[in-house]
């Protein structure tokens, strides 16, 4: 017989030799390492496939791709893969190479609004990467790629002409990982050297328990606290009750994906905080009688179908706090007088769609057994739970129904463990076998109108597929009509991820049902989500709803501005804003007020900048109509100013800088028809002391330096006449020069090299373009065709003096034409008194402002006549509109009334 000892020796021999062998096929013998061990946790979800060319394939042959292409980005995701697929050869050599390897995409934050995508790929022992070394021996034109280190690991940038970003990718171990945001690389390459840091695999153990690698197309691996960072991000409100709720419950699921008609589907398991089990066996509801209760204008639809009233309890919403004295009360008259045990387990929650600025309608149906019973357990709670004062229940009745009201703030969510938020008071009533919650008396009525008139889900063939989403197998349903959400998701949106839902809207609603169901197996629970889509023909829409980024309000309403400036120690964009007190306000770009100070009157001119001390710091240059003042940073008058001109009311000031040398010299211009330059101490020079000249100004008077001319100081006055003088204050060219009678329209100089190439172009008050040269000879004359006596014709130059158009001003339109009087758009307005902008930044990237100061409107358009915002903006002053090539976005700066607002405006 073996000793203890032998037995025990042969125990620890056969143990270490299956040790070796588990160990000599483990990663760590062999090298492998999983691609999600270097995924980090925040992830918002992963996908992860072993077929990446199989589920593309799949995805772009769907009928709704073609519509998502029309969004940029997601047609840039298509042409790199398939420019991707040609560098390796084709011939479904990218297939070969990546099928059976471990791929997996993962999106994750990376700003305060922004996310992007990681691309991790883990190759098995001996798969084929030479498509690798085809990529970077095969680069495109113009493109390259650099290398830098990070953690002595080479990350490699690939930049081309044909990205917009620049790519980073590393080759750590077994995987590859790329990505456009180079921190996400180097935070995989720190998660490979340090595997005792927590990564996606290793804070989401359940999911891989369940499923360790994926089958199929590719698995969907999704956590409600990454979800709920995404939503955090798009929210304009990051501390929404329900994206905490979403995240504090912590569910996981592994999700495998499917294609079929009109939809995509996502089926598999759900897991739940801590590893708690969740009963979602369906009862027996009918849902053939439930759909003649759901509204056609519900946007969300929360269903509980279960089998006893006693598995409402679950998924508390732990972010709920309730208040202890209410929930001592439904103890006592709800609970324990057997309220709970009457309800069949069946509940079913609305949200209407939502107006604008509306408050949500909310609707929730709880079926019940004994209804009068239940109605009374109500009404002798709300007397005992001082809602009124007086002790009487304020009854109301429409359509024969008799309403009450419990006035206790969130009474669905104390009764129901934190669900069912939103009920300010609860109005009360009782259809078929079910109590009816209304969060207002408008919900509960227009609920009751629906229902009376038909205007349901199961009445109304459009609806079919909504009513055919609720599925009987689902202990839970959750349903999302998107296009009657679509206000309230605008609505609570960040400023920036607003636009982008306005701006492709179309694109985006196609995919218009999005369900979810969970119901039960033998061990776990089952999950079904379904996102269906129309192929329903769609028009793109050309404008937006301008979005509001940043908003200041004053005192005071404003009277002058925004124009914008320059901080000259971070060279960020400041605005310069007047109100009616004649305060003037310096704005930072963050919306703070740098100072504010009192002016005698309101400014009438633009606002220059000055380095009156010569040592890098900028004044602000300005002047109203008695004063020409220079205010520093700090709001103070520069020593010696304001400035004025006596017995003189100024009309128009510029500044002139010969030799760009800070020795100003400011051109003034005044309501006696008269020229000053001063020298910045305030002397009048020789020759402008003063300089008279037939008219007042029509625009302000400038300085030109002309190629093949030299300086010029230009007079343009209202009754016509065209200056030419010379620093000194004498007349040149034989001016002035006649170009019309009247005259009320700005002029724009186009330099040929030459003085009689070079050319003052400008349009009269009649209509007539006037082309004048620098020999002070009229060189051209065109009348353009002039509707009625009435029609007012304008040069609008863009902000850099560069581009400019025309525009004729009819009582009931405007038209647009450009330099070659081509008709770029008209449009038909009913004002008068139009104010015009043009402002251009490259390409295509122009906007044609038109200010009704009478209505108060303001629109913007682009040279092809598409408005681009759906609502005008409410301002009658001119705007100030700035361009992020970054971001390929407008930022528009506008104020009304007493507030200064900034929207966003994306391209």
């Amino acid at each position: 017989m073996p000793s203890f000892k032998q037995i025990l020796i042969a125990i620890l021999i056969i143990a270490f030799a299956i040790g070796g062998y588990f160990f000599y096929n483990s990663t760590l013998w062999n090298g492998e390492k999983n691609a999600l061990e270097v995924v980090s946790e925040d992830a918002i979800f992963v996908f992860e496939t072993e077929e990446p060319v199989m589920a593309w394939n799949q995805l772009v042959s769907q009928p709704i791709w073609t519509r998502l292409t029309e969004i940029p980005s997601v047609k840039n995701a298509e042409r790199q893969l398939v420019s991707l697929d040609s560098l390796v050869g084709r011939s479904g050599n990218l297939d070969r190479s990546l099928k059976g390897n471990q791929l997996v995409v993962s999106l994750h934050p990376v700003g305060k609004e922004e996310f992007d995508f990681l691309f991790t790929l883990s190759f098995k022992n001996g798969s084929d990467q030479s498509f690798i070394e085809s990529l970077e021996k095969n680069l495109p034109e113009l493109s390259q790629i650099t290398t830098r280190n990070y953690s002595a690991v080479p990350i490699y940038e690939f930049q081309s002409v044909n990205l917009n970003r620049i790519l980073s990718y590393a080759k750590i171990g077994n995987i590859i990982v790329a990505s456009y945001t180079s921190f996400l690389v180097e935070e995989a390459i720190r998660l490979f050297q340090n595997s005792s840091e927590e990564n996606f695999k290793s804070a989401n153990q359940e999911l891989f328990k369940s499923l360790r690698k994926p089958s199929g197309l590719g698995v969907f691996r999704l956590s409600s606290k990454g979800l709920s960072k995404f939503f955090a991000g798009i929210s304009r409100d990051e501390n929404l009750n329900l994206i905490q709720q979403f995240s504090k419950n912590e569910i996981s699921g592994n999700f495998e994906i499917f294609f079929s008609e009109g939809k995509f589907s996502l089926l598999g398991n759900t897991f739940f905080k801590n590893g708690e089990k969740y009963n979602f066996t369906p009862g027996d509801s009918d849902y053939k009688k439930l759909i003649n209760f759901i509204p056609n204008r519900t946007a969300v639809l929360f269903q509980y179908n279960l089998r006893d009233s006693n598995m409402l309890g679950m998924l508390n919403n732990e972010n709920f706090q309730g208040k202890a004295t209410v929930n001592g009360e439904i103890e006592i008259k709800l609970l324990q007088k057997d309220f709970f045990k009457k309800l069949s387990g069946e509940m079913t929650f609305m949200i209407f769609e939502t107006i604008a600025n509306q408050d949500e309608d909310r609707i929730l149906l709880i079926k019940t057994e004994e209804l009068a019973t239940q109605i009374d357990l109500l009404k002798e709670f709300n007397k005992g739970a001082d809602s009124f004062s007086d002790g009487v229940i304020p009854i109301d009745y429409y359509q024969e129904k008799e309403i009450f009201v419990l006035n206790l703030e969130d009474f669905p969510a104390h009764l129901f463990n934190g669900k069912f938020l939103g009920f300010p008071q609860t109005y009360i009533t009782s259809i078929d076998e079910m109590l009816v919650f209304a969060n207002s008396s408008k919900s509960m009525k227009i609920f009751l109108d629906d229902i009376n008139a038909d205007n349901t889900w199961g009445k109304s063939l459009t609806q079919k597929r909504l009513s055919a989403s609720l599925s009987e197998n689902s202990g839970f349903n959750f349903v999302v009509n998107v296009p009657r959400i679509w206000n309230s998701l605008e609505e609570m949106s960040s400023p920036n991820w607003r636009v982008f839902f306005q701006k492709y809207a179309p694109q985006l609603r196609s995919l218009d049902i999005l369900t979810l169901g969970i119901g039960d197996t033998e061990k776990e629970n089952q999950t079904k989500i379904d996102i269906l889509y129309s192929e329903n023909p769609i028009n793109a829409v050309s404008s937006v709803t301008l979005t509001e980024n940043r908003v200041v309000q004053f005192r005071d309403n404003l009277i002058y501005g925004p124009q914008s400036i320059q901080n000259f120690n971070d060279r960020s964009f400041e605005f310069v804003v007047q109100d009616e007190l004649n305060q003037v306000h310096l704005l930072s770009g963050e919306g703070e007020i740098v100072f504010s100070q009192t002016l005698e009157g309101s400014i009438i001119s633009d606002i220059f900048q000055v380095d009156y001390y010569k040592n890098g710091k900028l004044q602000l240059l300005f002047a109203t109509e008695s004063r020409i003042y220079i205010i520093d940073r700090l709001g103070s008058f520069v020593s010696g100013y304001p400035l004025e001109i006596p017995d003189r009311k100024i009309t128009h000031l510029n500044l002139v800088d010969y030799d760009d040398n800070r020795d100003y010299r400011f051109f003034v211009g005044t309501d006696q028809a008269e020229l000053y330059i001063l020298n910045k101490n305030g002397d009048v020079l020789d020759g402008w002391d003063p300089k008279r000249i037939e008219s007042n100004l029509a625009v302000k008077p400038a300085h030109h330096r002309v190629a093949g001319v030299g300086d010029q100081m230009l007079a343009l006055t209202e009754n016509g006449r065209l200056y030419f003088f010379n620093r000194r204050g004498e007349a040149m060219l034989d001016s002035p020069i006649k170009l019309g009678d009247k005259q009320n329209s700005d002029y724009i100089i186009i330099e040929r090299g030459s003085a009689s190439s070079s050319r003052v172009v400008t349009v009269t008050q009649s209509g007539e373009i006037v082309n004048v040269n620098f020999q002070g000879e009229i060189a051209y004359r065109n009348q353009l065709m002039r509707p009625d006596p009435e029609s007012q014709f304008f040069l609008i130059k863009d902000q850099k003096d560069d581009r400019f158009i025309y525009v004729v001003h009819e009582y009931n339109k405007i038209t647009a034409m450009d330099s070659e009087y081509n008709v770029l758009f008209d449009y038909n307005i009913y004002a008068e008194n139009l104010k015009f902008q043009l402002f251009s930044f490259g390409g295509d990237k122009n906007i044609l402002v038109i200010v009704d100061p009478i209505q108060e409107f303001t629109y913007l358009f682009n040279l092809k006549g598409q408005l681009l915002n759906t609502l005008p903006i409410s301002s009658k002053n001119k705007v100030e509109i700035k361009y992020s090539n970054s971001k390929n976005e407008y930022s528009v700066f506008a104020t009304s009334a007493n507030t200064f607002i900034e929207y966003k405006l994306p391209l």
